[in-house]
């Protein structure tokens, strides 16, 4: 194998963090709308906030989401990071990226299309028409949630988390509120399902989804994606679909990952060029100050064997302070080397010891200070 590996720089554009500001402000707007909606059909008016009021808002704030729906989609395509097309944005699992995460945002925006055309034609489709596509548009939110949960490279972060608890949240109190009103007066029964079921899907899925190691190659992300690149500050561009979940440090140096066994998956597929196989790993390493990270390696078959041409090691959450990224830049017997910094380009030599048997990685990380 070959012993020394360049990477490439590059780094997250504008449109990155436009299309994720725009997904949560648009999420927020959504929620607002939703629990309006919900207080409107019991006719919730105070003399502080009469009906024709709460009405106004709730048409406003309906279209301010669709405003931010339009930008959150337009940045996202117009990106070329994922290679999302026009047409996933209207036709679900069209796209190679995170599929199924993805198509959830494409059936919660074809939903608010809809919410906006009948709007428009409701004189002509009557009012009982309007009404049932009406309350169909309030699945929007619940699929838009997870949509975020599951595409979005941001979901582990916790005021992200805080977040998205306080919608749901206000949308179960609000169903809550609505039920016990005299003249809905359902049996209990209904009443918690209807408000603790979206609540423990989301729940549960979080846990068992987003919040778990190797999310992004399980949630779908192609493996070329999965490569990261460093950034020519040092930092790490978006890397097992795990873009910058933060901001970069305004000072200081992170603290050095500890290292130590892991286990991981594995995903092969073949590289941009002929005969080249790319090998991304993302994997845990044990113990209760366990850390998260990925290893990209592409590989070309030399006749006798193959030939590592190039590599990249992410440690901790790719683009966060508290990361350390950098290439693979030697192998001494079994071990991969490489040279890590952080975004205060504090430095770090990572050597791993990896097995890779089908689509499980063994191994074990151990970090020191100083790379080469």
């Amino acid at each position: 194998m070959t012993g020394s590996l360049a990477a490439s720089s590059a780094g997250p554009s504008p449109l990155w963090y436009a299309t994720r500001a725009t997904g949560v402000v648009a999420l927020i707007l959504l929620t607002i709308t939703v629990v309006l909606g919900i207080t409107g059909t019991a006719r919730f008016a105070t003399p502080r906030w009469p009906r024709v009021i709460t009405s106004g808002l709730h048409r406003n704030v309906a279209l301010l989401v669709v405003a931010f729906v339009g930008v959150h989609i337009v940045t996202t395509v117009l990106d070329s990071y994922a290679g999302i097309g026009w047409i996933s944005v209207v036709v679900p699992f069209s796209s190679a990226y995170r599929p199924l995460w993805l198509s959830l945002g494409t059936i919660a925006f074809d939903l608010l299309l809809a919410l906006v055309v009948t709007s428009l034609l409701r004189a002509r489709i009557g009012y009982r028409g309007w009404r049932i596509v009406h309350w169909l548009a309030y699945v929007a939110w619940p699929v838009a949630l997870w949509h975020g949960l599951g595409t979005g490279t941001d979901s582990r972060l916790p005021w992200l988390l805080a977040l998205d608890a306080a919608a749901v949240a206000a949308v179960a109190g609000a169903v809550w509120w609505r039920l016990s009103l005299p003249e809905t007066a359902p049996r209990p029964l209904t009443i918690a399902i209807a408000v603790t079921a979206v609540p423990l899907v989301t729940i549960l899925f979080t846990a068992l989804g987003p919040l778990q190691p190797g999310w992004a190659h399980r949630a779908g992300t192609p493996v070329k994606l999965l490569a990261g690149q460093q950034t020519s500050s040092g930092g790490a561009a978006p890397s097992g679909g795990a873009a910058p979940s933060g901001s970069a440090s305004s000072g200081g140096t992170a603290a050095m990952p500890s290292g130590g066994g892991f286990t991981g998956r594995a995903a092969r597929s073949s590289g941009p060029e002929a005969g080249e196989v790319t090998i991304a790993v993302t994997a845990r390493t044990t113990g209760p100050s366990g850390e998260d990270f990925t290893i990209t390696l592409q590989d070309m078959p030399d006749g006798a064997g193959v030939a590592l041409q190039r590599g990249m090691v992410v440690v901790g959450s790719a683009g966060a302070a508290s990361s350390y990224s950098g290439p693979v830049v030697a192998l001494d017997g079994q071990q991969l080397i490489a040279d890590l910094s952080d975004q205060a380009r504090s430095t770090a030599r990572a050597a791993i010891r990896l097995e890779v048997s089908g689509s499980r990685a063994t191994g074990r990380l151990t970090i020191s200070g100083g790379g080469a």
